[in-house]
């Protein structure tokens, strides 16, 4: 059905707020084309100027349901919405715990607390009827239960859905798999699976992804990523620093600050008494003093305080190479295969050269080796070479134009906003 605004319930884990890097912000920040509702299960208050119906499921209610039956476990608020501090700060807290230790005993235990389906409610389903979306929009999750609400969510409105994912919910290798992670998968897998024969369109975060999960769904999907506006964007070329100026901006958990650390070492081997490279690194996450003081020990490494993002762009316009990586951990890097971090659309439009750092066989190395837009390294010798390469001033001026074509090429806000509302209104007829 076509109409001036297309009525879209997103279904997700996290609350919907509105820091500038929001995945749902991105996606339908589109000059009032949608009509926007939102299902999700933190006990937090939404921050947000695009959508302004949400429905709120607390997974603390569902844990104190048990005990008491009659607990209200979902409700529907709007951005007047009070929430219980105490309660949302406890519960902050201890999935903050269960993902940093990353252990699945923690993550079955919160499977079983759902399927006592204590979420299954008269006001859920009230809900749904009530803002009778034209399509449902389901961000991705690797939980069985959010797989499992996004069903029941499509059982009562009887409408077509969509499905984005940005994250690998359904591979996993034989070796290197824990017994309790490869149990959890197995389920995980089948419901996956369900939700996917229904769908009525698959978008996916990079090419590695869709090739695979094409394969897997016999679906077509889509590839949807982070949109850069370049009406408010140029290319401005740049003379580098004398030292160069290399800047690294975002998480350091899942291994990361290793290969920070390998960078660091082989920076130390270039500049060795004479700075000709520094790198700068903005993170929030804590790093380890021992390690922090090893790596900035002669001078190569700065750690800086981390800055909000709206003050992204400025540093970055500061600097005259913008670092990416990944692990080479095992483990780590089964995490981000198919994955494509928002980092990239940054690094990709700062108008700087780019040096991604990671395994050759993961989604985001190949994309930058694929599109020729950075300087790749996926060994410690490899980035001894690339390294060199950047003291070469025709080098970083010849990536930075590179990178900031594949930008515009391949991420152009305007160009993904009308795919994407096209597409939506497109299914949205097939109800």
């Amino acid at each position: 059905m076509t109409q001036e605004r297309l009525k879209v319930l997103v279904v997700s884990r996290d609350v919907w707020n509105e820091p500038s890097a929001n995945t749902l912000n991105d996606l339908f920040n589109s000059e009032g084309k949608y009509e926007l509702s939102h299902i999700y299960i933190e006990t937090k208050k939404p921050n947000n100027s695009l959508c302004h119906s949400f429905f709120q499921i607390s997974e603390y209610s569902l844990i104190t349901k048990i005990f008491k039956w009659g607990t209200k476990t979902g409700q529907k608020i709007d951005t007047n919405y009070i929430s219980n501090e105490s309660i949302a700060n406890k519960e902050a807290s201890t999935m903050d715990f269960v993902r940093h230790h990353r252990r699945y005993i923690y993550t079955v235990l919160r499977e079983i607390l759902w399927l006592f389906n204590g979420w299954k409610t008269k006001e859920l389903r009230e809900y749904i009827k009530e803002v009778n979306p034209d399509v449902i929009w389901f961000m991705g999750s690797p939980l069985i239960l959010m797989n499992r609400l996004m069903r029941y969510i499509v059982k009562v409105s009887k409408k077509p859905y969509c499905i984005f994912e940005m994250d690998d919910v359904y591979n996993y290798s034989i070796h290197g798999v824990k017994p309790l992670e490869r149990i959890y998968r197995y389920f995980l897998r089948a419901n996956v699976r369900k939700l996917m024969k229904g769908v009525s369109q698959l978008f996916v975060i990079s090419p590695k992804m869709k090739e695979e999960y094409d394969k897997a769904f016999h679906l077509n999907s889509m590839i949807l990523t982070r949109g850069i506006d370049f009406s408010a964007v140029t290319y401005q070329p740049y003379q580098p620093h004398s030292p160069v100026q290399m800047v690294y901006m975002g998480q350091v958990i899942y291994d990361r600050i290793t290969t920070i650390e390998m960078i660091g070492r082989v920076l130390d081997e270039i500049n060795d008494g004479k700075k000709k490279i520094v790198l700068s690194v903005y993170t929030k996450n804590p790093v380890n003093e021992v390690v922090k003081a090893k790596m900035i020990k002669n001078g190569s490494v700065l750690f800086c305080d981390p800055v909000p993002y709206t003050e992204v762009k400025n540093i970055l316009s500061q600097n005259d190479v913008v670092l990416f990586v990944e692990s080479f951990d095992k483990e780590y890097k089964r995490l981000v295969r198919l994955s494509f971090s928002t980092k990239i659309t940054d690094c990709l439009g700062s108008g700087k050269c780019v040096l991604a750092v990671g395994p050759s066989d993961i989604a985001p190395i190949e994309y930058f080796k694929d599109n020729d837009a950075a300087f790749v390294a996926s060994s410690e010798q490899e980035l001894k070479g690339v390294l060199s390469k950047l003291l070469v001033v025709d080098n970083l001026k010849d990536y930075s134009r590179k990178a900031f074509s594949c930008a515009a090429k391949n991420h152009d806000k305007k160009v993904l906003d009308n795919v994407l509302f096209e597409k939506l209104t497109e299914v949205s007829s097939l109800s």
